[in-house]
């Protein structure tokens, strides 16, 4: 599976946008966005659903960790996955999961 700065490349490149157009958009210092590409950072669990609501995809989606972009399945999956394997790679997935539905039920 594609690591996040590989998705974050991704991304950025499907929707036409620069490194600062995305990181003017988020509120990011341009220079620590570039070091998420990099794979040279690690955003928090904070970041990462901003990316995800920005880029209108799940958090798992962007971690690499599902190959679900968005929707119901990606929320049926994440759920399914919490019960069978808890919380992957320490990320708190329960969080990001409230946070997106929040993002796109409202």
């Amino acid at each position: 599976m594609e690591s996040f700065s590989e998705r974050l490349i991704h991304l950025r490149h499907s929707h036409n946008l620069t490194q600062k157009e995305v990181s003017d958009a988020l509120g990011l210092v341009r220079s620590n966005y570039n070091r998420y590409e990099r794979g040279a950072r690690t955003p928090s669990n904070e970041t990462i659903v901003k990316f995800a609501n920005f880029f209108k995809v799940s958090p798992m989606y962007m971690l690499g960790i599902s190959h679900l972009m968005n929707g119901e399945e990606f929320l049926l999956d994440t759920l399914e996955n919490i019960e069978l394997h808890g919380d992957p790679k320490g990320f708190n997935a329960k969080y990001a999961l409230v946070e997106y539905k929040k993002e796109f039920t409202t």
